[in-house]
């Protein structure tokens, strides 16, 4: 059995304290409610766990695009993104290559907040909100949440563990789950408690509820001590191992050890100045972010997202084609709703979708130099690839829904290239196109000038 060592970090036990001494006082505050308040402050608590989980994996280790779920296909660009945007001095820069992997914990925060603002709004009895202590429960319960985040944070930047952890490596994956079904758990609480309150009176109630509340915060205090003062030397993550918030300030994880992946090589930059510069046109990327929200892609790379996107997107259009029905049939109000989430998804996708574009290709500009073309993104002071003109083959110049988009005056350059070990990962497709520039012809004739 290994043994066990102390760490002296006690910021995360701190943190625990914070939370559960909340929860103490709610339960002297709640009586018979004291469960239900417990249990509405534990949400507070997973969703900034989940938010600061989704920060972790932003600020870590960079890894190269060898998956592709359904979330990621969407921002499969920012797979490829090299370097980090500084938001504040006291944490690491945020690594777009990791943004495609955050979005999964985002859905999983919205269908949480929904699915549990329902059962709160209508089943959790209306007491509850009426109570003075309701300041108490939010109020508080925001504060020491947000604090104890906060410092298992810190302790995760002050260990180093986003230098040597991959994004995908720290997220508690159990958590995440109890947080994502959290509001059919909110709602046998509430079953509970109003079954226990007519079948045996307030006393028996508070009485068991009290009880309950108790045996919870004592439970997870201790889970907070033990995962604060010390762990196993020598341990490592398995996929059956539950993460708790030590092993988050270190860097571990309960997923299954990550293979080592070298990180691709920094494309070069030649000497001397660039003969011509180009950049993107921004009203041209956000336009190909509409065009790429409505087709699952296409743009930039010519490449469309799985069948389920596209089955998406027409269930969208199925909701208008249904508002359009009820409207003929005389049902003003139904039509109206339907039309409204129908331009509510459509806007959400659109708006996702042009971010997405803007974070790929809004900073970028293409470099013309003697010899190759590099294409350099200013806001991260990093080149992003590179392309010698010797290795360059089937330039071609395409105008259009995908190439301009639309009515725009721009075009995009596609090419081939012969692969060779310099041009390493920037040898993909997505990196084979000069995007959205004024003069796609004059490029493409950069591009040929020596190949």
């Amino acid at each position: 059995m290994p043994s066990m060592r102390l760490i002296g970090d006690r910021r995360i036990l701190f943190g625990s304290v914070c939370v559960e001494a909340v929860a103490a006082v709610l339960v002297l505050l709640y009586g018979h409610l004291s469960l239900l308040a417990v249990a509405v402050l534990y949400w507070i608590d997973l969703l900034f766990l989940t938010l600061r989980a989704t920060v972790q994996q932003l600020l870590s280790r960079p890894e190269t695009d060898r998956q592709s779920t359904l979330f990621q296909r969407p921002f499969r660009l920012l797979a490829h993104k090299r370097g980090s945007i500084t938001v504040t001095d006291r944490l690491p820069g945020i690594q777009l290559r990791n943004v495609p992997a955050v979005w999964g914990a985002v859905f999983i925060l919205v269908f949480s907040a929904s699915t549990t603002a329902y059962v709160a709004a209508v089943d959790v009895p209306g007491d509850l909100w009426r109570s003075p202590a309701t300041p108490m429960l939010l109020g508080g319960g925001l504060v020491a949440a947000a604090t104890k985040s906060w410092l298992v944070l810190r302790a995760y930047v002050a260990s180093e563990g986003h230098d040597i952890t991959a994004a995908s490596a720290v997220v508690p994956r159990k958590r995440v789950l109890v947080f994502a079904v959290y509001g059919g758990l909110l709602w046998l609480a509430s079953r509970w408690t109003l079954t226990t309150l007519s079948g045996e009176g307030l006393e028996i109630t508070r009485a068991g509820m009290t009880v309950s509340a108790s045996v919870l915060i004592v439970s997870r205090l201790a889970y907070g001590w033990y995962a604060a003062r010390a762990r196993p030397d020598g341990w490592q993550s398995d996929a059956t191992s539950d993460l708790n918030d030590e092993a988050i300030s270190q860097g571990w994880s309960d997923s299954e050890p990550e293979e080592n992946i070298s990180a691709p090589s920094q494309p070069s930059i030649p000497d001397g100045e660039p003969r011509e510069t180009m950049a993107p046109v921004r009203a041209s990327i956000l336009v190909a972010g509409v065009v790429n929200a409505m087709t699952t892609g296409g743009v930039v790379d010519n490449r469309f997202g799985h069948w389920r996107q596209l089955i998406i997107r027409v269930g969208i259009a199925g909701v208008m084609v249904v508002a359009v029905l009820a409207l003929l049939d005389g049902a003003v109000i139904v039509s109206a709703s339907l039309a409204a989430i129908f331009f509510g998804l459509v806007g959400g996708l659109s708006i996702i979708s042009a971010v997405h574009l803007l974070l790929a290709l809004g900073g970028v500009e293409y470099e013309f130099y003697e010899s190759e073309v590099v294409a350099y993104d200013r806001y991260l002071g990093r080149p992003q690839w590179s392309a010698s003109y010797d290795g360059v083959r089937d330039v071609s110049v395409e105008r259009g829904l995908f190439g301009s988009p639309l009515w725009l005056d721009t075009g995009t350059v596609f090419f081939d290239r012969i692969y060779n070990s310099k041009d390493d990962e920037s040898a993909r497709k997505p990196r084979s196109s000069i995007a959205f520039v004024p003069d796609p012809e004059r490029a493409g004739e950069l591009l040929s000038s020596h190949s």
